[in-house]
């Protein structure tokens, strides 16, 4: 079982994720902000962390930045903006625009958690 920090200001979206995410078997915490996010990340070491882009007091890169050794994709309705752009260019693949197949992000966790597992054997 993977742990999994869910990071976003949407609790419809907050909620879908941790929902489809414990049905594959994992442990998810969420929070909807940056803030809450750091904490998290001090409380506990996760496996993976999805984000939203921008939050409030805070935004998705600057948790990325911390957290630079923890898998992470990030996810945002603002897929033109500089710092949506930013992330394209950091994450690749692991940048989602909403709205977003449900399916296809599970797709994503399970292949960046199968990869961490392979390379940690």
């Amino acid at each position: 079982m993977s742990k999994i920090l869910v990071v976003e200001d949407e609790r419809s979206v907050r909620q879908a994720l941790r929902f489809e995410l414990e049905e594959e078997g994992h442990e998810v915490n969420d929070v909807h902000d940056y803030s809450d996010a750091v904490s998290a990340c001090n409380a506990f070491n996760y496996d993976l962390i999805i984000s939203d882009i921008f939050l409030s007091n805070g935004n998705g890169i600057q948790l990325l930045n911390k957290k630079m050794n923890t898998p992470f994709i990030a996810i945002t309705a603002f897929p033109e903006s500089n710092l949506a752009e930013r992330a394209k260019t950091i994450l690749k693949d692991r940048f989602f625009e909403k709205p977003f197949s449900l399916r296809s992000i599970i797709d994503k966790v399970n292949e960046v958690l199968s990869s961490k597992q392979l390379k940690a054997s």
